[in-house]
C-alpha cells in the first residue's frame, strides 16, 4: 500500500480508461496514463496497469456496499493524480474530461 511519508510532490496524470472490469467488484479501472505509460499496447499491456481508485463525491459513502458505482467506461478520458507521488503506482481518477 502506499504511504504519504516524505511524499515531496503531487503528481498530476491525464489518461484514457482501458478497462473497468475489476475483479474484486471494487469499482477500479484500468488507466493508460499520458506520459507516464507507453501508448504502445505491445510494450505495456493494458492488463499490465495497475488498478486506480476513483475519487467519489461526499454524498457517496463508498463503503460496505453502501452509496455509488463509477460509471467510466473504456475510452473515458479523465485526470487524476499518484497518490504515491514520483512513484506513480497508486493512481487514482478524480473525475473525466
Amino acid at each position: 500500500m502506499f504511504s504519504f511519508t516524505g511524499l515531496k510532490q503531487f503528481v498530476w496524470f491525464i489518461g484514457v480508461i482501458e478497462d473497468r472490469n475489476d475483479p474484486q467488484g471494487l469499482g477500479r479501472v484500468k488507466v493508460r496514463c499520458y506520459g507516464y505509460h507507453t501508448k504502445d499496447k505491445i510494450q505495456i499491456k493494458t492488463e499490465d496497469l495497475p488498478w486506480a481508485v476513483v475519487m467519489l463525491p461526499t454524498t457517496s459513502p463508498s463503503v460496505s456496499g453502501i452509496g455509488h458505482n463509477p460509471f467510466l467506461v473504456e475510452g473515458s478520458w479523465v485526470v487524476g493524480f499518484f497518490m504515491d507521488g514520483e512513484s506513480a503506482q497508486e493512481p487514482c481518477v478524480m473525475g473525466s474530461i
